[in-house]
């Protein structure tokens, strides 16, 4: 939250913050922090009123000389019998600026009154301030009204505790504060007690208001009275409207969140499930004949890098290519040549021979550093050409990227949304709206709930079809046998099935318990043809 500014503004206090005399000491934070501001008031039988008003500021940080206030007179006519005092005794009126003097100075919008005392540093010091206002109150024929910024809001820190005082001519009627939680009490029949039930934070005021019935003083409306009267109704409104759009913000974020998760479920139990239940426990064989890079994406929905290698692995296992390392110095990352054997087979699909041209191109023989290049440029052809192949065999009723991309909208507008509600907040657009600044932590909340919700549904509720589900039970269990193949009753000789069962290794993500279980069982000189 940026520091608050001094400027003039139509109220009918503005305090100013004590300015320091001297810069502060290095690395120190100088200011002022407001432990009490109390305030008494009391309206006099011919319409005038007199303020007082006691400010304990503990000052740290720094030297600070003297301090200033600002009174509005845009809802008053005249202030005088202005009076300034501290533990330690008056202070006398003077233009000398000189410790223990104060002086005024009046325009036609304010009056400023300044007091000078001797410097002091982290001590904690408490000023009195009175003054008589004239014209200041409001008439109307329900009752007379003294309507009071007891606590002024251009302050950089809160003020801890306050308590508001004022005595009406008249029996009151009629009292209420505003802005901040406040506990009121009648003393006697004339006099009402306002005490704060938390800090008042810092740019929020604290502002009483008293009615006795009309008559009692002379009293007439003020020039003032109808654009206050006005600014009152729209605070009188922003105050009705509070406990409705407190409920709105918790409530309507907690619903929004309970909505969003309620469509996630449905389209997971209608859409995203599997219905069939089949659960087998191993298979010592392929389910069929799903080529290595269609079986890893079956199970993972997504094209993920292992697949593209378990196609590589493949076609050398084809006799296609032949990958071998190259010898590398200390330190370097390794390096692999791929060999064409006899140019590209008539029989590849689309996304084998995609992934080919993507690590050969036009060549016989290109390296991994070679490869690794330009080979970014053909994923997005290689995962087209894999999703269409698993539509085509039945096992998607549509692309996966293409059923994903409505989750990825709706969680990217959530995520829009929670920048804006950051923004707002950061704004203090909720003060804005008459409700406290951390209501909007709930909608931000369920804003960022549902964008992480609609994000994982995108990986999650990508629909197979019946026939999908069924062939993804059975690749899992093929899957499972490699994972666990050392703990298999009849385990096979790992390197009879070595070089067929490794590029499904790779696609699955258990190529290192599968080739542990082979390592414990490999002949010398064993190892895959290419």
């Amino acid at each position: 939250m940026s520091l608050p500014k001094l400027r003039w503004k139509p109220l009918f206090l503005l305090v100013a913050l004590f300015f320091l005399a001297a810069a502060p000491a290095r690395g120190a934070e100088k200011r002022a922090r407001w432990e009490r501001i109390d305030v008494t008031i009391s309206v006099h039988e011919d319409g005038t009123f007199t303020v007082e008003e006691v400010m304990q500021v503990r000052f740290q940080g720094g030297t600070f000389s003297f301090g200033y206030r600002d009174i509005d007179k845009n809802r008053l006519e005249a202030i005088d019998d202005i009076r300034v005092w501290d533990e330690e005794g008056e202070y006398v009126q003077d233009e000398s600026f000189a410790d223990r003097t104060f002086h005024v100075n009046e325009t036609a919008h304010v009056v400023s009154i300044t007091w000078y005392f001797p410097p002091v540093e982290d001590a904690t010091r408490t000023f009195h301030l009175r003054y008589r206002v004239h014209g200041g109150l409001r008439a109307y024929p329900g009752g007379d009204q003294l309507w009071w910024k007891a606590v002024f809001p251009e302050r950089e820190s809160s003020v801890a505790q306050s308590t508001v005082t004022v005595i009406a001519p008249a029996a009151v009627t009629v009292y209420d504060s505003y802005f901040v939680p406040a506990e009121a009490r009648l003393l006697d029949e004339r006099t009402v007690q306002f005490r704060t039930l938390k800090p008042v934070p810092p740019q929020t005021s604290f502002e009483v208001r008293v009615q006795w019935p009309h008559g009692v003083i002379p009293a007439t409306p003020a020039p003032w009275q109808a654009q206050a009267d006005a600014e009152a109704e729209r605070i009188i409104q922003r105050e009705r409207r509070r406990p409705i759009l407190t409920l709105a913000f918790i409530f309507g974020s907690i619903g929004l969140a309970l909505i969003g998760l309620l469509i996630l479920f449905l389209l997971w139990y209608f859409r995203g499930r599997n219905r069939d239940g089949t659960y087998i426990d191993y298979l010592p064989e392929p389910p069929s004949d799903l080529p290595p890079a269609l079986a890893g994406q079956l199970l993972d929905t997504f094209i993920r890098p292992r697949h593209i290698l378990a196609t590589i692995l493949d076609l050398a296992n084809r006799g296609v290519l032949t990958i071998e390392e190259l010898p590398r110095r200390r330190g370097e990352p390794p390096n692999f040549r791929f060999r064409l054997v006899a140019g590209f087979p008539a029989d590849l699909t689309t996304f084998e021979r995609r992934t080919l041209r993507a690590v050969m191109g036009r060549s016989q023989t290109k390296t991994l550093k070679d490869v690794r290049k330009r080979f970014f440029k053909h994923v997005k052809k290689i995962t087209e050409a894999q999703e269409d192949a698993l539509v085509e065999r039945g096992l998607f009723p549509e692309p996966p990227t293409q059923s994903a991309r409505p989750y990825g909208w709706v969680s990217n507008a959530f995520a829009i949304a929670v920048a804006m509600m950051f923004l707002f907040m950061l704004f203090d657009g909720p003060k804005w709206l008459g409700v406290a600044q951390e209501l909007g932590l709930w909608p931000l909340g369920s804003f960022l709930l549902l964008s992480i919700a609609f994000h994982v549904g995108k990986y999650v509720l990508i629909p197979r079809t019946p026939q999908g589900y069924q062939e993804a039970a059975r690749w899992q269990a093929f899957r499972r046998y490699l994972a666990e193949l050392k703990a298999m009753p009849e385990t096979p000789p790992a390197q009879a099935i070595l070089a067929r069962y490794l590029p499904y290794a790779v696609a699955f993500g258990v190529e290192k318990a599968f080739l542990a279980a082979w390592e414990d069982q490999q002949e010398a000189g064993g190892g895959p043809g290419w």
